[in-house]
């Protein structure tokens, strides 16, 4: 009787080692030394530090898209800056700029509500 098998996902296919690097397809690792590297990994710790310790594995898979959006809206504003910015840079600048809201929103961010203790302090100085 022949064994069930797995379905290999297209993502799981390995390429070879001299393309890629041994990485598994659709898996991006960065050079933590380099400043992109740096703004990825600096943008994750802080969503983590701000969701909590207990963040479910759907609020850590947006927060890997998140990261990635900033790096790509940070290099747009580079581009910008530097003068270089085309028509087309605008319209996919402002689609990553609409993604990352949508995926902020869904992730549920937002400004973090006054502690009672606040709250009272407020009360009686007004």
């Amino acid at each position: 009787m022949p064994r069930a098998t797995r379905p290999i996902a297209p993502y799981m296919r390995m390429e070879p080692v001299s393309a890629n690097r041994g990485q598994k397809r659709g898996v991006v690792r960065l050079d933590a030394r380099t400043v992109h590297g740096r703004l990825v990994k600096n943008t994750r710790l802080a969503l983590l530090e701000h969701i909590g310790p207990n963040a479910t594995l759907p609020q850590q898979a947006l927060i890997e898209r998140i990261a990635f959006l900033e790096l790509r809206a940070a290099i747009f504003d580079k581009k910008q800056i530097e003068g270089s910015f085309t028509p087309n840079d605008a319209a996919v600048h402002l689609a990553i700029i609409n993604s990352l809201r949508r995926l902020y929103q869904t992730l549920g961010i937002q400004r973090p509500s006054p502690k009672f203790s606040q709250l009272m302090t407020n009360g009686k100085a007004a």
